[in-house]
């Protein structure tokens, strides 16, 4: 019976790995509650397991047992950090609780260790993976000749195919990035298939596995025999070994090159011209009269000199001048429909720190912050549509322009979204903005990426003659 139970949990906090690292398969708040269930099956699993816990500092460590006992460890403080950076970053379940630890510092250690933990938790299964599978391997060497044989062999090489795309999913989703800290959010597409995310994911896992799991029969006793053997067979079968080194290369090449466009990224400075970035192209909009409203950091933040566009995801440089990412997509939409034009500013301004800025808009959800606008609010009672440019801020409307459009009447009036974004694509704007507002929100909505900003015009010129 505890065997089964076992199981049973390992099998859960499996899937919810795949469910946490897809935040938008779940949204925050299914998230925050998938985190914690993890956590109190972690917990679960480690009780029904506590003869290993008790027998940690006796007997001999071999090189196997070291092994062991490392994936283990990183696992058990991933798990703990991944708790507690949750839990001060949490909007749901756990705001009630005060926490030490600053919103920016949580979500960076948070986005690193959840990474980190998704591998080692995949090394772990792997350690176990040959007990894991016991039975039906016995049950396959027990079959007929060639039979069995053959699907030993097909099993092995659907492992070693599945281990080599994990590696391109790995450079894919940019995992050595999100564990460096080059990546501050978490890319999301939101046109990418779910079977595609999931495909992604569970390589990844097979990639840790097959690793964990040749390196543990590696280490375990006899590790002298066993590199006698590679030697000796590697002699004997001199052309397969150099077929497999040749595809071990090759496959090692392709990694390289098809990850080194995702990797490049992350250390070019983003520099615009703003008459390169807006175009030309205009799309007749009819009896409609419009107005673009945006919000962005610039006339909203005091910058300190030394400021530049890589010090933020919402900020770009144009002739050694920051130009927001939300005001030059503003600037498009007015090119292309020659609507009107406002920009929100407010008295109070944010740091210039981009990671103070976010903690700063944290606290002003949390406290319910009303800010005090800056400059004439435009009367909007001759317009019909209203094109709202904003960035996503804790995958949500910044507080300003949440205040700004429940201080406006907007009713009788269609609202379109462009949303700039670091990776969370709208997140729950588009939600929260229907429940605040008696103005029709569109369903027609686009987000960019904030590193796409720049070459973004022809998407939003499609994106209006849609409407």
């Amino acid at each position: 019976m505890q065997k089964k139970v076992k199981i049973i949990i390992d099998l859960l906090m499996t899937v919810g790995l795949f469910l946490l690292m897809g935040m938008r398969l779940t949204g925050q708040m299914w998230h925050e509650i998938t985190g914690t269930a993890i956590f109190v099956l972690y917990i679960l699993h480690h009780i029904l397991n506590r003869v290993w816990i008790k027998s940690v500092l006796k007997g001999k460590y071999t090189a196997y047992r070291v092994l062991q006992t490392v994936i283990n460890v990183l696992l058990g403080i991933g798990v703990l950090l991944l708790m507690l950076t949750g839990m001060a970053m949490s909007g749901y379940v756990f705001t009630w609780l005060p926490m030490p630890i600053g919103m920016d510092t949580a979500r960076s250690l948070h986005l690193i260790v959840s990474h980190v933990v998704y591998l080692v938790m995949s090394m772990h299964i792997g350690l176990h993976f040959a007990a894991m599978i016991s039975g039906a391997g016995r049950r396959i060497r027990a079959m007929r000749r060639p039979w069995g044989s053959i699907l030993v062999g097909f099993f092995r090489f659907l492992a070693i195919v599945a281990a080599v795309y994990g590696v391109l999913a790995l450079l894919n989703r940019k995992f050595i990035s999100y564990i460096s800290g080059k990546i501050s959010f978490v890319y999301v597409d939101n046109d990418e298939s779910i079977l595609w995310f999931l495909l992604d994911y569970a390589a990844i896992m097979a990639l840790c596995i097959f690793v964990a799991h040749y390196l543990a029969k590696f280490l375990r006793p006899g590790l002298k025999n066993r590199f006698a053997g590679i030697a000796a067979a590697y002699r004997e079968h001199t052309v397969k070994s150099v077929v497999l080194t040749v595809l071990i290369l090759a496959a090692g090449t392709a990694g390289v090159i098809y990850g080194s466009q995702y990797i490049r990224r992350h250390y070019v400075t983003v520099e615009t011209s703003h008459s390169a970035a807006v175009g030309t192209d205009t799309v007749d909009m009819g009896a409609h009269h419009g107005i673009v409203i945006s919000f962005t950091r610039v006339g909203n933040t005091d910058f300190k000199p030394d400021v530049d566009a890589v010090s933020g995801a919402s900020l770009m440089e144009e002739d050694g001048t920051l130009v927001g990412n939300a005001a030059l997509l503003g600037d498009m939409v007015q090119q292309i429909t020659g609507f009107d034009r406002f920009e929100i500013t407010v008295e109070r301004k944010y740091s210039s720190s981009y990671g103070d800025t976010i903690s700063e808009a944290r606290e002003e959800m949390n406290q319910g912050f009303v800010p005090t606008f800056t400059g004439d609010l435009p009367d909007l009672s001759g317009y019909d549509t209203v094109v709202l440019v904003y960035p996503l801020w804790w995958w949500t409307l910044p507080v300003p322009v949440k205040e700004y459009v429940k201080q406006t009447d907007l009713s009788g009036k269609t609202i379109y979204c462009l949303v700039t974004h670091g990776g969370s694509g709208f997140g729950s704007s588009i939600e929260d903005l229907k429940e605040i507002t008696a103005g029709t929100v569109s369903d027609r909505k686009l987000e960019v990426m904030d590193r796409d900003v720049t070459e973004a015009y022809p998407k939003v010129l499609e994106w209006i003659r849609g409407w």
